[in-house]
């Protein structure tokens, strides 16, 4: 049983087995730990049932805690039909509002009265009730409801074995205050619905609803996270975005003189993150159960340090019960990383019963196909309880000939845009590769014999299609003549290759998981509890083809692809270009295998205080294999004297009958590897309680002690592009100790006993915590936060918190690349003399500091009484990163010699150098890892709530959730102005918007969601070759279902539910960008129109 900030009933973890009411009708909640219950009456509660509860799914919806008392008393229509307890009691949940407590083992088997008409919440309750031996009472606080058996709700003396919770406070309508839970944002339990943290949490339901069939795609569609940056340190790893890791802040591919542009290599295949803010994945702490993950063995390629980050493709969907995530600075609470905020995925535990569910989504144009399997099974054994799930992924490849904006790779007639400093018109670039398919064929010195243009002889031929044998003559060839103003003709260019039908624009993948949690009650009120996990996922990407261009030396990255006159029908010697296409393209596989287990043990003391004892380790095995095409090897392939074992550019592999020379190409292929292990081993002590009562409330307190041991390896193995390669092996390795203290109190000076005009409800908000590192020193963060209700309807809130990013163990090992010598570099402090032969060296930076930050937000939450079931928010976030970590330039290091004196060598000055004052001249030049400069995010979240009363035609729900940049500011280049990128892709987008509506009447239920991604005015996150502007884009997606309450065939199947869907409703298109692919795979996808099916079935 594990779990963020945690609370405990008999070891059951309540942040993770209740949910806000939304989540049933809407799947999301607003940012709010939910109402509290009180510790002893759920004790007597839960004892006798613990070996056999399952806590089921709860409900909050409708005002905060100020205003739930009044709305307690509203009539409502209610249509509740008879049935089963738990199908009635979700239906009532989302028909009141409120939220309702039951343990399943109570209420399995007994069925409830139907209810039809106007009635207040309880009394709708009550009638659902009459006859059974069910009872209710109420939470005074929050307003939310208990079932349970005994009829005596007040009788403090029950027997511990009975299912009653004893009361701990009764008010004169006889509600009862229940004891307390918290979730994500606090280490607290909370009583309010809204606490100082903005926190969002997305239930089962809204995920399904989102049509979202991994965790990846489904954060890609939250307002708050960008990971379109493909390049830097604010990048987010995107396995969707197939231009991901092409280049990093200060490296892009060389220019490759065959295909005419930089190769594009595979860096990201079957790996993705999540970067909040737009400040990178490095930046945003993933937890799973409120705990830490194993960070990625390879770090970002995408960044030139290589930043940590958590694979979210280890972590199966199908497992994920809910999702928190809190869009504030938080490494008080948190520690490291917690800078632009928190994810918290919590897996699916507690469950009773069994259910499996299946998944479909099919594009209409083809290709991308996805489908998944999952099976949950809950079981009890007296004081033994526990949930195993199985979840199976996978997914097809969609090539960027199957979509027409990709097929197409000549964009030379394509409007781009304009200009912006000239005005002129800018159109796209053809990035067809120099050389196709059959061969290009130029003779090595002379003309071709038999070839003529116009009557004059040519030296280029094209082959033809569809030759499947060795050709003795010249008929069919196609000659090809100068290109003017040039007089001689050229194989290269005479034959370009389109290599739509090599690339993925969404590579194929497949993914397996396990997960089983178990827990077992002890005496005096403590669990056991333990928790593994197994996934493993398989991934490859297909890009461009290998290629060899006709020339006749080996130079310049070239090779000899010289076919002798003896195996040629030209009779002379000939070179030839071409792509092999029976090589296929340079593919990329990728395999991870993550185990975690996890072993606890929870308990209560006093009559507040709760504590969590739990030990877990990790391990993360990564394995990537690259094939690439050894170009040295052409030479002799195509010179071999043995027919058998020698390559022959003119057959058409594609025409049946045609030799079979896959085993030719296949010896030319060279593996290059890399097999990385991360392993992560934590110890951690938690606990949190009352301290004493002042006149607003009980003064609450949570304290705790961590222990990480973090080890992080590779390997890898490159061959040398040679005849006979020569494999560099390369190997790395680090570890870290870190030990953790931290704090929290939350103190409330107003409360509902002493509230006053102006100050309903006010309490503040104090954490701190300390964190020692054995690799990166110390460093202690606060975090002050308010929550202040001057009158009902409105509520105040915001907070100033310090936090870090520590460098991960891969940044600490990452080498920036090899040593070598600068061509020139220009030394201000000799006069701008040019200086050349300057040593350039790279070497991994064992000196590294934690990046530091300081976040300020604001928020208002306005629920108008006169709008019943209506919640606004606006949150205001300011973050700002200082000491970030990056690479300079060896001429940035010079022209800024006074910042960073250590990095600059020099000579012992001359006779010359003593005249003109000047120092020695610069032989050395240390580019390693560096920390400097700072980057700022000014950004406001809009969120709105809306449950519609009216209820003639069904319950309507709306949520919407929007971000708005405001300012993304880098100042990272010593003596350079900050830079602000506002309206380009290296900042989140202006606004992002998600929008959507929810409808339920009886077994039916339909859902409309709508998302915008603001334009942008420029490109320079993307591909360098597309800096123009990218316009808006609004997708809308619609779903509608069916659950069979009475079965499927009879009983059997009951709560079987059908759901069918249509993404993309209107089709819309990625917007064009000039790059190999057509789009912009960082932002967009090139799905186009999906459809969708998927079937949940209890059992």
């Amino acid at each position: 049983m594990a779990g963020g900030p945690r609370k405990y009933f008999m070891g059951v973890s309540l942040t993770e087995v209740v949910q806000p009411s939304v989540l049933w009708a809407t799947g999301i909640s607003p940012p709010c730990p939910i109402p509290s219950i009180n510790t002893n009456i759920m004790t007597t509660f839960f004892k006798s049932v613990c070996s056999r509860l399952v806590f089921t799914t709860v409900f909050l919806l409708g005002l905060p805690t100020f205003a739930q008392t009044a709305d307690a008393e509203m009539s409502k229509i209610y249509d509740l039909p008879a049935a089963d307890a738990m199908a009635s009691f979700k239906s009532f949940t989302e028909q009141s509002g409120y939220e309702l407590i039951y343990p399943v083992a109570v209420v399995t088997g007994v069925k409830t009265q139907a209810v039809k008409g106007e009635f207040t919440a309880l009394d709708a309750l009550s009638r659902m009730l009459a006859g059974t031996e069910l009872f209710v009472v109420r939470d005074k606080e929050s307003g939310a409801f208990a079932v349970y058996r005994n009829s005596n709700p007040n009788d403090q003396g029950a027997a511990q074995g009975s299912d009653l919770p004893v009361v701990v406070e009764k008010s004169a309508s006889g509600a009862v205050k229940l004891s307390r839970f918290e979730v994500l944002g606090t280490r607290i339990s909370q009583t309010e619905k809204f606490g100082p943290t903005p926190v969002s949490s997305y239930g089962t339901d809204y995920i399904r609803g989102s049509g979202a069939l991994t965790l990846a795609d489904f954060l890609n569609r939250l307002p708050q996270n960008y990971g379109a940056i493909s390049a830097g340190r604010g990048s987010t790893p995107n396995e969707l975005n197939p231009e991901f890791g092409s280049r990093t802040e200060t490296a892009t591919p060389p220019y490759n003189f065959a295909m005419g542009y930089s190769a594009v290599p595979a860096t990201s295949t079957g790996q993705s993150g999540v970067g909040l803010r737009g400040l990178g994945a490095g930046s945003t702490l993933v937890l799973v159960d409120g705990r830490r993950v194993a960070q990625s063995s390879t770090g970002n390629a995408g960044t030139d340090s290589r930043q940590g980050f958590v694979d979210l493709n280890t972590i199966p969907l199908g497992m994920v019960d809910r999702i928190e995530v809190i869009t504030d600075g938080a490494s008080a609470l948190y520690g490291a990383d917690a800078v632009a905020g928190v994810v918290n995925i919590i897996l699916k535990k507690n469950w009773s019963g069994s259910e499996l569910s299946a998944n479909y989504k099919g594009a209409f144009d083809g290709g991308g196909q996805e489908r998944s399997v999952s099976l949950v099974h809950g079981f009890n054994y007296g004081p033994l309880h526990g949930t195993l799930g199985v979840n199976y992924y996978k997914r097809s490849a969609l090539k960027a000939n199957q979509r027409k904006f990709s097929n197409q790779q000549d964009h030379t007639g394509i409007l781009e845009g304009t200009d912006p400093s000239t005005g002129a018109l800018v159109y796209g670039s053809d990035y067809r590769l120099f050389y196709g398919y059959p061969a290009s064929v130029q003779a090595r010195s002379g003309n071709l014999p038999g070839m003529t243009v116009d009557g004059n002889p040519t030296r280029a031929a094209l082959t033809p299609s569809g030759l499947t044998s060795n050709p003795t003559t010249t008929a069919g060839f196609i000659p090809v003549g100068p290109n003017p103003p040039s007089t001689f003709a050229y194989a290269n260019m005479a034959r370009r290759g389109n290599t739509a039908e090599f690339l993925d624009l969404i590579p194929p993948s497949e993914r397996k998981g396990i997960s089983l949690s178990m827990g077992y009650t002890l005496p005096y009120d403590m669990e056991l509890y333990t928790q593994y996990g197994y996934s493993l996922n398989e991934a490859s990407y297909s890009g461009q083809p290998a290629l060899f261009r006709a020339s006749a030396s080996s130079a310049f990255g070239n090779f000899a692809s010289i076919v002798p006159a003896a195996y040629n029908p030209f009779g002379v010697d000939v070179i030839v270009g071409m792509i092999p296409y029976e090589f296929g393209s340079l593919v990329q596989s990728t395999s991870t295998t993550t185990n975690n287990a996890l072993l606890g043990l929870t308990g209560k003391f006093g009559e507040t205080w709760q504590w969590d004892l739990a030990a877990g380790m990790q391990d993360q095995d990564f394995s990537r294999s690259t094939r690439e095409f050894n170009g040295a090897a052409v030479t002799a392939a195509l010179a071999n004297p043995d027919a058998a074992l020698r390559f022959n550019p003119f057959v058409d592999s594609r025409y049946p009958g045609a030799p079979d020379q896959s085993a030719i190409m296949e010896s030319m292929a060279r593996y290059v590897t890399f097999d990385g292990t991360s392993t992560l081993q934590t110890l951690d002590f938690v606990a949190d309680g009352g301290v004493f009562t002042m006149p607003g409330g009980m003064v609450k307190m949570a304290a705790g002690i961590s222990y990480e041991r973090a080890k992080n390896s590779g390997l890898s193995v490159t061959p040398s592009v040679a005849v006979t390669p020569v494999n560099t092996t390369v190997s790395t390795s680090g570890s870290r100790k870190t030990y953790s203290v931290f704090s929290e109190l939350s103190v409330p000076l107003f409360g509902k006993d002493n509230a006053r005009p102006g100050f309903e409800r006010l309490s503040i908000q104090l954490a701190a915590r300390y964190e020692d590192r054995s690799d990166a020193g110390n460093i202690t963060v606060p975090k002050v936060g308010f929550t202040w209700v001057p009158i009902k309807p409105i509520m105040l809130r915001g907070s100033y918190s310090e936090g870090f990013r520590a460098p991960s163990l891969t940044e600490y090992q990452q080498e920036v690349g090899r040593t070598f010598n600068t061509n020139t570099l220009i030394d201000p402090r000799r006069g701008d003399t040019r200086t050349t032969g300057v040593t350039v060296t790279r070497p991994a930076n064992p000196d590294l500091k934690p990046e530091t930050s300081k976040s300020q937000f604001a928020g208002l939450v306005f629920e108008p009484p006169v709008v019943k079931g209506l919640s606004l928010q606006a949150n205001y976030y300011r973050t700002t990163q200082t000491n970030v970590i990056q690479v300079l330039t060896e001429q940035q290091l010079v022209n800024n010699e006074a910042f960073f004196p250590n990095r600059i060598t020099r000579t012992t000055p001359d006779a010359t150098d003593t005249a003109n004052n000047w120092p020695g001249a610069v032989v050395g030049v240390d580019r390693s890892l560096i920390n400097f400069g700072n980057v700022r995010n000014d950004s406001v979240d809009l969120i709105l709530e809306y449950n519609i009363p009216w209820q003639e035609m069904g319950r309507w729900r709306v949520s919407g959730g929007a971000s708005n940049t405001l300012k993304s500011e880098r100042n990272v280049r010593p003596g350079e102005a900050a830079v602000e990128d506002l309206g380009d892709t290296l900042s989140p987008p202006k606004w992002r918007i998600n929008g959507s509506l929810f409808w339920t009447k009886g077994p039916w239920s339909s859902s409309l969601f709508v998302n915008y991604l603001s334009g942008f005015g420029s490109n320079k996150a993307g591909n360098t070759r597309a800096p123009l502007a990218i316009p808006a884009q609004r997708i809308i997606d619609i779903r509608g279902g069916y659950e069979f309450q009475n079965g499927v065939i009879g009983d059997y199947l009951k709560g079987t539910k059908l759901t069918i869907g249509i993404g993309n409703l209107m089709n819309e298109k990625p917007p064009f960008s000039d790059s190999v692919f057509g789009y912009n795979g960082a932002l967009h996808s090139p799905l186009g129109r999906t459809y969708e099916l998927s079937v949940s079935c209890p059992f």
